[in-house]
């Protein structure tokens, strides 16, 4: 029987558990580990895992595929520790948002045999925790594959196969358009959501400001209810490309300010071209207008 270990049950690692169950895989025993136990024993008891570990050593002991969901950060340390205990033809793959600096780690740390395809599942979801996942998240949602250099191709097969199963669509990527395009439209929505709370809840008024705060404040700031944690490894993880986007959104930020500060004839009609812009730009990617091709 094929053993796949996920190392970190929280939503991303539990919810992956419960997808392969949901989808009936057969001859495959679902082994999780967790530094907090708590969270193991959670997803198990909800029906992810066949069994806990202890460990990351027996847990990745004799595993035919090794899934890490952890923190970004935290890879660092998974790898180190499980890089000369990984068997011979195993795969190993991880679920975080930043790829640059996680294949640093597995190009470091992983044995020759061993081959590392990035996994990023995108489903946006600011919960957290084992009790938060569901079998239904990777439903329908892009799932990016970005293959390690020495990776071997049947083993990207094997991952692409996985995400098939779990409800995903494979996506390929290169290492570099990853980062970038992903801090776009994930870590830098991420930083506005919280610059706007700390806008506001800094402001002496707060305490009235809060009293007319309504759905669309509520809307635009539900990142900043991301786990701190997870967040803060995030944008570490990615300093350059996120200071690249922020500079790029505050030259974008700094258009419209200086339209509002100009006096002159057709200023508004101005500012109602930028909206408009704006208005097309979205309705075309809401209704998928908008593509590789």
């Amino acid at each position: 029987m094929a053993k796949l270990a996920i190392i970190g049950t929280g939503i991303i690692g539990t919810s992956l558990g419960l997808a392969i169950k949901k989808a009936g895989v057969k001859d495959l025993q679902v082994v999780g580990t967790d530094l907090e136990r708590g969270h193991a024993s959670k997803a198990k008891s909800m029906g992810a895992l066949d069994q806990t570990e202890g460990s990351l050593v027996s847990a990745v002991q004799n595993a035919a595929i090794v899934v890490i969901a952890t923190p970004v950060l935290a890879m660092k340390d998974v790898f180190e520790i499980v890089g000369s205990r990984l068997p011979e033809g195993c795969l190993v793959t991880d679920t975080g948002s930043s790829k640059a600096i996680v294949m640093e780690w597995a190009q470091q740390y992983l044995p020759v045999g061993v081959s590392f395809v990035g996994g990023h599942p995108v489903v946006g979801d600011e919960s957290s925790g084992p009790e938060a996942a569901t079998a239904d998240l990777f439903k329908g949602r892009p799932y990016c594959i970005i293959p390690g250099k020495s990776a071997d191709r049947d083993k990207v097969r094997l991952l692409t196969d996985m995400i098939k199963t779990i409800g995903g669509k494979p996506y390929y990527m290169d290492l570099a358009e990853h980062d970038s395009f992903v801090t776009a439209v994930s870590h830098l929505p991420l930083l506005l959501n919280v610059a706007l709370v700390g806008c506001t809840a800094n402001s002496p008024s707060w305490d009235d400001i809060a009293q007319v705060a309504s759905t669309q404040y509520q809307e635009m700031t539900r990142l900043a209810s991301n786990d701190p944690k997870t967040s803060s490894d995030t944008i570490f993880s990615n300093r350059e490309g996120v200071v690249h986007w922020i500079d790029s959104f505050m030259g974008h930020l700094y258009e419209i300010r200086k339209i509002l500060v100009d006096e002159g004839e057709g200023t508004s009609k101005v500012l109602e071209q930028v909206f408009e812009k704006a208005f097309i730009a979205r309705a075309k990617w809401l209704a998928g207008d908008v593509g590789p091709q």
